[in-house]
């Protein structure tokens, strides 16, 4: 034997004649459960609604207590979600329109229900009342999702978007609604923007994942993790795209700065010895390519630093570091790569240098070096700077060839006195 659920229904009905017609067809019906609470007015609909589990509704709009369309509004605020069938004398079509966009489900005519036209009618708004609070809850998924999300139609035009995605880029709604999604998204390269990338994967019906630049309606730039999927309706065909927009600018940020410092010497913002060596390996491999190609290498110690930590104190000698490297960055070329090798020893690279233009620029360091004054609570710093080169030579068997070349120039121009340049040729 088949079991059917119990379908609690409100009929909210002053005639009882035709209160009685429905309950009686309710009882007859073959594939349903149905037990009817049976009220008169407004008021006592209220009541029942309050304390009593209610599926459906069928309701008369000529009560004791209201009557028309407002009798629908005021149960509509009262029902909430229940699915409510309206029980009229007439076939307009006009007020049935009228009653189905004021909150109704379905309206039924007195003198034609039909022997299943009450059950279907119900059976029909339970379902429909099901699947809106579906769509209910998928929409309210979508609008508390941390992620920015908005759909577009087949040509890209945004219909809708969740207030994440305001959040994240600060355009609103009204703002973006029926604009290309591509006008709001930059160029990932300088070759080819993101929105030609994008086409060339989800027109086919692939799904697109990737990372771009964008900017926020302010201007302020950020890092998104962008995923748009195709949906498709039921013949197959396009008809839509759903993007999801992660920001990911802490992310990124987080990564440079790892990778900043696996690769930069804190104090002084340089390459680092194992950044600079790698460095100077693919410049010898060049050289060690190219036989016409000349390249050189300075060694740069500072001059009594002990000195100066023990009578400045360990700050000042930080300071005076600092003040170092910022001399190399601002009088070295963009090509040239400046790298602490480890406390006051420095190197730097100088691709496609010769000897003498070499030697110009390590004079013209020592020079601005011995110029510079840094300041401390024991008074200014003058400090002074050895320096050693050499050239990168294709006859070297490994790039320490040069890197020991130029440390024994470094040498001798401390042995001479300091605060001087010397040059080792090839051994």
């Amino acid at each position: 034997m088949r079991h059917y659920k119990l379908i609690h229904v409100l009929l909210v009905e002053d005639d009882p004649g035709d209160a009685g017609l429905v309950k009686t067809t309710l009882q007859q019906a073959r594939d349903a459960h149905f037990e009817v609470t049976w009220v008169k007015s407004i008021n006592q609909a209220q009541q029942c609604l309050l304390n009593c589990q209610i599926d459906a509704l069928f309701l008369d709009l000529s009560l004791p207590d209201s009557d028309g369309i407002a009798t629908l509004h005021r149960i509509r605020q009262l029902a909430g979600a229940i699915p409510i069938i309206i029980l009229t004398g007439s076939g307009d079509t006009d007020f049935a329109l009228t009653a189905l966009e004021a909150g109704a489900s379905d309206y039924m005519i007195k003198s034609d229900f039909g022997s299943e036209g009450l059950t279907r009618a119900i059976r029909y708004s339970l379902l429909r009342a099901n699947m809106e609070a579906h769509n209910r809850l998928l929409v309210a998924a979508l609008e508390s999702a941390v992620d920015g999300i908005f759909i577009t139609d087949r040509e890209g035009r945004i219909e809708w978007i969740n207030p994440a995605f305001t959040r994240l880029t600060g355009y609103h709604s009204q703002e973006v609604v029926g604009q290309k999604h591509e006008t709001l998204t930059k160029t990932i390269g300088p070759e080819q923007s993101a929105s030609e990338i994008i086409w060339q994967h989800i027109l086919p019906g692939e799904h697109w994942h990737g990372e771009t630049v964008n900017y926020r309606k302010d201007g302020s730039q950020y890092h998104e993790e962008l995923t748009i999927a195709p949906v498709f309706d039921t013949k197959g065909q396009i008809s839509h795209f759903i993007g999801i927009k992660k920001d990911v600018t802490e992310r990124r940020q987080m990564e440079e700065n790892l990778k900043r410092l696996a690769s930069t010497d804190p104090l002084t913002d340089l390459p680092n010895r194992r950044v600079f060596m790698e460095d100077l390996s693919q410049e010898w491999s060049r050289v060690q390519r190219f036989n016409n190609l000349q390249s050189s290498l300075l060694m740069l110690d500072i001059d009594h630093f002990k000195f100066i930590n023990d009578n400045y104190g360990h700050a000042a000698g930080d300071e005076v570091l600092r003040q170092f490297a910022d001399i190399l960055k601002a009088e070295l070329r963009t090509i040239d790569t400046p790298g602490r090798l480890g406390g006051e020893e420095f190197a730097i690279l100088l691709p496609g240098i010769t000897t003498a233009n070499a030697m110009t620029t390590a004079e013209r360091l020592r020079k601005r070096i011995e110029a510079t004054r840094v300041n401390s609570i024991n008074g200014p710093i003058h400090f002074t700077v050895s320096i050693g080169g050499t050239l990168i030579s294709p006859q070297d068997k490994a790039y320490e060839a040069a890197l020991h070349r130029a440390d024994n120039a470094m040498y001798k121009a401390k042995d001479a006195g300091r605060n001087q340049t010397k040059w080792q040729d090839l051994l």
